[in-house]
């Protein structure tokens, strides 16, 4: 997919592995299959939605640069000497012709498109297998939310940047329809749109991954997806609501101090929710997000000491931090090991229980009567899985926040969340150790969102560009 009006790329459905030109016009005998008209059986239902987690695990979304580019962007990381790869982003330079601006947008409206086919199929289906249908159909809800929150977070400003947050968001298709040209909803009309999703995905959903791991959505998975939606928005009760349903379900655990380290090699350990699947057969090879920071990839970023040095001493966290003694000056010491398979194979985690704890604190914490005692107890839980001696925090106030920051940093250090973090909070972008030739963004910025790609904006003369671009 070039854009979404005419160049909508023919997803991965059932029965059928098609490709696209760059002119994709010619949609007389694909556009059948981007129709209800596609799916007949169970059997469809299902390689239609795995197709849409194969779109999840591409380079151009989770497989990389989804998680890459914003987190080059924030204050976590520092370029290396010879950095590359998406170094206009870590150096606020990016044109809207940018090609992986492009490329995430054609990826994250493939996966709407075949999630679209999904939900408006009516697959007749016997008795015994409706339950089936429905938690397919209730995935693919949910993963539309998904979608669709990712493209909110990448293309447009946060939710509190306006009043009601009544600027521009992204474009919502829920149909196919080849002569379209939809404008940008607002960022309200969007997250609701989510919301809507993942609440009927809850409708349909059994609580057992129909994968039997942790590579597909589980109920209480979306619940914990939820909860990051609710935070950012900022409502603060439904997100300690759904946090809470999650912790108390019982299906999840902290992996123990001793064993934090090599969770980070592990697949679905005990305490990951929801994991984008990479194998050997994937292929990703150097395209792998691991491969931009360990020394036997390209290494194009290095975690900041500034990061480094918030940890503890003796906590666990610092094991995922590996010393480079090739590194000189202010590249040294470190490079970052949470990506450490040299195949390019890790699994992209999207959502852990630890992050569960502090979105409840969070929450707890800035909800119109406080609850700090339950705040303090949720990201101590956390700290002192860390570090067991750690003293635990006793803070109130703003002090408190500031608290759950700092472990939200710590802990969620180069899983893509940083920046969004720092702009909800409408903060700037400071960068203690820079190797950059930016140093400071101060907030508000219009860089701190990609551009809406050009080649959309020639294809479709509603959409509106990124200020900025």
């Amino acid at each position: 997919m070039k854009n979404i009006k005419n160049k909508i790329v023919v997803a991965l459905l059932a029965l059928a592995s098609l490709s696209c030109s760059d002119s994709f016009l010619e949609l007389e005998d694909q556009q059948k299959v981007l129709t209800t008209e596609a799916l007949l059986t169970l059997g469809d239902f299902n390689s239609s939605i795995t197709g849409v987690y194969n779109v999840l695990s591409d380079a151009d979304y989770y497989g990389r640069y989804f998680h890459l580019i914003p987190d080059v962007m924030s204050d976590d990381v520092k370029q290396n000497s010879q950095a590359n790869r998406v170094r206009n982003y870590a150096e606020y330079v990016a044109t809207r012709g940018d090609a992986q601006a492009e490329d995430m947008w054609e990826k994250m409206y493939e996966a709407n498109l075949s999630l679209n086919v999904i939900i408006n199929s009516d697959v007749k289906v016997d008795d015994d297998d409706v339950d089936d249908r429905d938690h397919i159909i209730g995935e693919a809800y949910a993963l539309r939310g998904q979608v669709y929150f990712d493209l909110v977070r990448m293309f447009a400003q946060h939710y509190q940047f306006t009043a009601g947050a009544n600027h521009l968001g992204v474009p919502i298709v829920l149909d196919f329809d080849r002569f379209s040209t939809p404008a940008r909803n607002t960022v309200e009309e969007v997250y609701t749109q989510i919301i809507n999703d993942m609440t009927k995905a809850l409708t349909l959903m059994k609580d057992t991954p129909r994968s039997g791991n942790k590579g597909t959505l589980s109920a209480t998975a979306v619940k914990a997806l939820l909860a990051r939606v609710y935070l950012y928005k900022g409502d603060w009760t439904n997100a300690e609501a759904m946090a809470t349903e999650v912790i108390g379900s019982g299906k999840y655990t902290l992996v123990s101090n001793a064993n934090y380290v090599s969770s980070w090699a592990t697949s679905y350990s005990s305490e990951s929710i929801f994991e984008i699947t990479v194998t050997a057969a994937d292929n990703r090879g150097s395209d792998a997000l691991g491969r931009m920071y360990i020394v036997q990839g390209y290494g194009d970023y290095l975690p900041s000491n500034d990061v480094y040095s918030l940890i503890p001493v003796g906590d666990a966290r610092r094991g995922v931090y590996k010393t480079d003694s090739k590194l000189a000056g202010d590249f040294a010491p470190f490079r970052m090991n949470k990506y450490p398979s040299t195949q390019g194979i890790d699994n992209t985690k999207v959502m852990r229980l630890s992050e569960v704890y502090l979105i409840r604190a969070e929450a707890r914490a800035m909800k119109a009567a406080p609850d700090e005692v339950g705040a303090r107890a949720d990201v101590n839980a956390i700290r002192l899985r860390g570090l067991p001696s750690a003293t635990p925090i006793a803070s109130t106030g703003q002090a408190l926040l500031d608290d759950i920051a700092r472990e939200r940093r710590i802990e969620l250090a180069f899983e893509g969340q940083r920046l969004w973090d720092l702009m909800r909070k409408k903060q700037d972008v400071v960068r203690i150790q820079c190797t950059s030739p930016i140093c400071t963004i101060t907030y508000p910025n219009d860089r701190f969102i990609l551009p809406i790609p050009e080649a959309e904006m020639d294809a479709n003369p509603k959409i509106q560009p990124n200020p900025g671009y």
